[in-house]
């Protein structure tokens, strides 16, 4: 145990002698979250822009989409944040708003729109839009978007009923079909059958701020850890690491003496960024101590991978060869560099699956108010991950003390 705390303080105590490593390890990080603050900080507030409405559509058995989707939907206490909605008077006048820029766009809704909506043919809203205001347009399609599959969905699920009842007339009460065509008529609510799925009660949200801040700090962990192997082709150049060999120094503990002083610099990164994040733009990110247990398993598995391909170089330059795939290609397939969220199926799997994807899993979990219980299957597979590289740089030291002996009695 003595021989470990030495190692550890030996090798932490070379580590702070580098200027590099202060720049790595807290003015960097420092840098980069007030960067992405003043970024985020900036994108925040949407500016109120005026939207044209027209409609020539009509009441048809007592239900009248245009109307829902302009007094439930566009005059909602949300919405009217944003998009001031003005009626127009004809399509001609709407279009003429839009081209000398009085209005960012203008909604169109043709006629027959409900009536077709009831009899299931095809039915679309028009935009059009001003070209030099391409953001507050897409904001006006999303809004668009999610009311027509908001009664597409209510469309599907009322044939069903219909056709169920052509079927089975037993089997359909009338109060459940009552209640269906309230849904219908109240496209501020959802689906019947999709608000059966939910979040976790009490979920909190995580915003691009708290997932951009994680991101970053598992990406440059890595980088960090590379430190670590540097240090380890300085201990065979300089003949430091056949020293240690010939000692009864075991190999477990040259390894974790290294590893460890790269799990207290993640650490420290993670702290600071906490703090700064915390102080500076009142960030949030659930139970500290969550958070640190998080830091400490997963830098101990990317130490241990570090480990092992510094173990295995011969000289700075293959450090270097080794660090840009793994740094790039773990940043990316992990969702520090892209959202997590924005991967395809395939990519997701992969993101699930290498240590720094379970690491920003395990951060999130926690942001959004979750507990050990929600991601302790992320930490034993980190563990498992980190035994495994155990087990290979423990072979790869043994290879090299056993190749040193012979060389001793030769």
């Amino acid at each position: 145990m003595n021989k470990l705390v030495y190692l550890f303080l030996l090798d932490t105590k070379l580590l702070l002698k580098s200027k590099v490593f202060y720049f790595k390890l807290v003015l960097f990080p420092i840098v980069l979250v007030l960067i992405i603050g003043s970024l985020n900080s900036s994108q925040v507030t949407l500016k109120t822009f005026n939207v044209g409405y027209y409609s020539e559509d009509s009441s048809f058995k007592s239900l009248n989409l245009s109307n829902i989707l302009r007094d439930d939907v566009f005059k909602s206490k949300d919405v009217k944040g944003v998009i001031n909605l003005k009626s127009v008077k004809s399509y001609e006048e709407g279009k003429k708003l839009v081209s000398n820029g009085t209005y960012v766009a203008l909604v169109y809704v043709p006629k027959n729109f409900t009536k077709n909506y009831i009899n299931n043919s095809k039915i679309n809203i028009s935009v059009i839009g001003d070209n030099n205001k391409l953001d507050d347009v897409s904001i006006v399609k999303t809004i668009l978007n999610s009311f027509d599959k908001n009664i597409s969905i209510k469309r599907v699920e009322q044939n069903e009923v219909i056709e169920d009842m052509a079927l089975n007339k037993s089997k359909v009460r009338a109060v459940d079909v009552n209640k269906l065509i309230s849904n219908i008529q109240n496209t501020s609510g959802n689906s019947s059958e999709i608000s059966k799925i939910a979040t976790r009660k009490n979920a909190k949200p995580i915003d691009v701020m708290q997932y951009m801040l994680i991101g970053m700090v598992v990406m440059f962990s890595i980088l960090t850890a590379f430190e670590l192997a540097h240090s380890i082709v300085n201990d065979k150049l300089n003949n430091t690491m056949n020293r240690i060999k010939s000692t009864p120094t075991a190999n477990f503990q040259y390894v974790f003496g290294k590893v460890i002083g790269v799990v207290f610099a993640i650490m420290v990164q993670m702290i600071t960024v906490i703090t700064i994040g915390g102080i500076v733009f009142r960030e949030s990110f659930g139970n500290i101590f969550y958070i640190l247990l998080v830091t400490a398993v997963y830098a101990l598995t990317i130490g241990l991978i570090v480990f092992c391909a510094g173990i295995t170089a011969k000289n700075h330059m293959e450090i270097s060869t080794f660090a840009t795939p793994i740094l790039w290609g773990f940043s990316f397939l992990g969702g520090s560099l892209i959202s997590k969220n924005n991967f395809p199926n395939n990519l997701q799997m992969i993101q699930k699956i290498i240590p720094n994807g379970k690491a920003i899993n395990c951060y999130l979990a926690i942001c959004e108010g979750k507990g050990i219980g929600d991601i302790y299957i992320d930490l034993v597979e980190l563990l498992a991950i980190a035994a495994v590289f155990l087990i290979i740089a423990l072979i790869l030291l043994n290879k090299g003390k056993n190749n040193l002996l012979v060389k001793d009695n030769a």
